[in-house]
């Protein structure tokens, strides 16, 4: 927890830096703030893929066929803590087998690949999940400004596109309804 607070201080701190010459204080220009947040983005990022500590809050679901849908962030997310991942799908509208009008899979990553692309500070993450009702393959892309997407495949010819935003697991807002 000491570790992502201050992570947490170094993203913000860099986020607001001005430069400083002869003793006077010159603010950025926006290029320079817009590349100082994106540089925070990225390491914080970094940080999260690294420590495998994070969650993809998904506020879009994606079918194979295209078909795209608003969803409540709060019950609708991948997550990665060390080495557990959490898929969990949910509705506002209807009950589920998780108590939150879904499916909720956790299980133990059998597999993790991520590669990073230091040009674009962009991620790709590739981690296969065995859990009591599947296994199941995810595929992270994750950049800097919210084209953050984890793509669901499983022994059947379905697929799921979670699209949202990264944050870190500790201090996400998340509800983890009853895994099967």
């Amino acid at each position: 927890m000491k570790k992502i607070i201050l992570i947490l201080v170094l993203v913000i701190s860099s986020g607001i830096l001005v430069a400083q010459e002869s003793g006077q204080r010159v603010a950025l220009t926006r290029k320079e703030k817009k590349d100082s947040i994106a540089e925070s983005q990225y390491r914080l990022n970094k940080y999260m893929l690294e420590n495998r500590n994070f969650v993809l809050v998904a506020s879009y679901l994606q079918d194979k066929r295209g078909n795209r849908r608003i969803v409540n962030s709060t019950i609708n997310f991948v997550a990665i803590d060390s080495t557990t991942a959490i898929i969990q799908v949910g509705s506002d509208y209807r009950n589920g087998p998780n108590g939150v009008g879904g499916v909720t899979a956790k299980g133990k990553i059998t597999r993790w690949v991520l590669t990073e692309n230091k040009k674009q500070k962009s991620f790709n993450l590739s981690v296969n999940v065995s859990t009591s009702i599947g296994f199941y393959d995810l595929f992270f892309s994750i950049s800097l400004w919210g084209n953050n997407t984890a793509r669901l495949t499983g022994l059947s010819a379905g697929e799921l596109t979670f699209e949202g935003s990264v944050e870190p697991y500790s201090t996400s807002q998340v509800y983890e309804g009853r895994s099967l």
